[in-house]
């Protein structure tokens, strides 16, 4: 807890400084992060790059007449650059709209709140013991097949986050977490084709099945090498556990309480009305054992709490900040976003889609002629929040008669994202925790259509 402890009094100090130079401001909020990244990258079965980085800073937000002013400095450790921090803040606020009612900072809910979730395996975990995980996810990749002919890159990267809040209303809390992550890539080659793949595996613990993870890489390259067109057409279709991560992930944004107040979400006006099928249940969990994005609280200091979004096919609410609350006279979900250079948005913690009860294989049984999707690329562009229609690279498995039949090379999978919604018939029970935030089983979703 020591550098938390430390930082927590540096921000203490800092608010005491704004505050004596600052006084004819109504409201002060500092918001301080720090975090750190290892990284040890291998190839050729030696230590390629090791890099270390550390990045941090303050934010200041100052209120008055309904005004607010921004600035941020990375200087934490200056009293000059304090001085300059409100300086600038000040400056902005000739800038800003005056909006009273909204421009307000979340009130003192509890006493000064400091919580470490630091995992102390991940912590004490040498730098040799680093390097050689790193260097046996590339040699198992080698080993499996003779047709992967090269790991570009396998390794690892060791993070570590500290935050803290402190506004003059009296919220004052900090928080320390720490995670790690694995990751491989390899090129595989026959005489037909040559194909590559790239995986991740995040946790908050120590705990990591090499075996599992590489074998998983080294299937999935080799299974491409025989891949074949499929037909275009409109499919019954399964969506994998890291498919389905993504096309939700690529839809968080319809949920934000600021992109439906600016006429940006396909679910404007959709509270309390249905808009998917009956087993689709979707909740915000900011605590739970599995949570890569726990938190205790967030950007503005306000206490995470569950949030059930979506009951039964059944929009309940969607995710609020206290500004974008206050426009509509409710009370912040406590979904805040910032960092200490950006201004107060809105995003989920752990966002969790609930699990169904079959297996994979079942929902696969169901299908007589379709596609398993297992993978989408280009959601950069080919995603339209506004109309929800989507048009998306894909790769996948041809399904034939309730079984598996072949790798298909890449397809286009289009659709709209409340239809899909709408059109899942069955969810299985293999959310995979393992890496972001969002969190999905597979669907079976009744139709989609496809192109070669």
């Amino acid at each position: 807890m020591s550098e938390l402890n430390s930082l927590m009094n540096r921000i203490k100090e800092i608010y005491d400084i704004i505050k004596n130079k600052a006084d004819d401001i109504d409201e002060i909020e500092v918001y301080m992060s720090e975090s750190g990244e290892e990284e040890f990258t291998v190839r050729e079965r030696d230590l390629d790059k090791y890099t270390f980085a550390e990045s941090g800073g303050v934010g200041l937000r100052l209120i008055k007449n309904g005004k607010v002013g921004v600035s941020f400095t990375e200087k934490i450790n200056s009293n000059d650059s304090i001085y300059n921090l409100i300086e600038n803040a000040k400056i902005s606020l000739n800038y800003a709209d005056a909006e009273p009612e909204y421009n307000v900072l979340i009130e003192k809910e509890d006493d000064e709140k400091t919580y470490d979730m630091i995992n102390n395996d991940i912590v004490n975990l040498s730098n040799e013991e680093l390097k050689n995980i790193s260097l046996s996810i590339e040699d198992k990749l080698y080993s499996y097949d003779k047709r992967i002919i090269n790991v570009p890159s396998a390794g690892l990267a060791r993070y570590d986050f500290i935050k803290c809040i402190i506004n003059s209303n009296g919220v004052c809390k900090g928080e320390k977490k720490n995670s790690i992550t694995y990751y491989g890539e390899v090129i595989a080659k026959d005489s037909n084709a040559t194909k590559t793949f790239f995986d991740i595996y995040s946790a908050h613990d120590a705990v990591f099945d090499v075996n599992a993870f590489t074998k998983n890489i080294a299937d999935s390259v080799i299974g491409k090498l025989s891949a074949k067109n499929i037909e275009s057409g409109k499919y019954k279709t399964v969506f994998t556990s890291k498919a389905m991560r993504t096309i939700i992930g690529a839809y968080l944004g319809l949920f934000s309480s600021e992109s439906v107040q600016k006429k940006l979400s396909l679910l404007q006006g959709k509270l309390n009305k249905k808009i998917a099928s009956d087993i689709v249940n979707i909740k915000d969990i900011p605590i739970f054992d599995n949570g890569l994005a726990n938190t205790y609280f967030d950007g503005e200091g306000s206490s995470t709490k569950d949030l059930n979004i979506i009951t039964n096919g059944v929009l309940n609410s969607y995710l609020y900040n206290n500004y974008t609350a206050r426009k509509e006279g409710r009370k912040t979900t406590s979904h805040a976003s910032r960092g200490f250079k950006t201004s107060i948005g809105v995003s989920c913690h752990n966002f969790i889609l609930e699990e169904g009860h079959n297996t994979q294989d079942e929902l696969i049984s169901q299908i007589q002629n379709g596609i398993l999707v297992n993978s989408l690329t280009g959601t950069h562009s080919g995603v339209n929040a506004i109309s929800g229609d989507f048009s998306l690279q894909a790769e996948g498995i041809k399904i034939e008669n309730g079984k598996l039949a072949y790798t298909a090379n890449p397809f286009i999978v289009s659709g709209n994202i409340l239809d899909f919604f709408n059109n899942i018939e069955m969810l299985a029970n293999d959310t995979d925790y393992y890496h972001s935030s969002i969190y999905t089983p597979s669907a079976l979703i009744k139709e989609l259509s496809f192109a070669s």
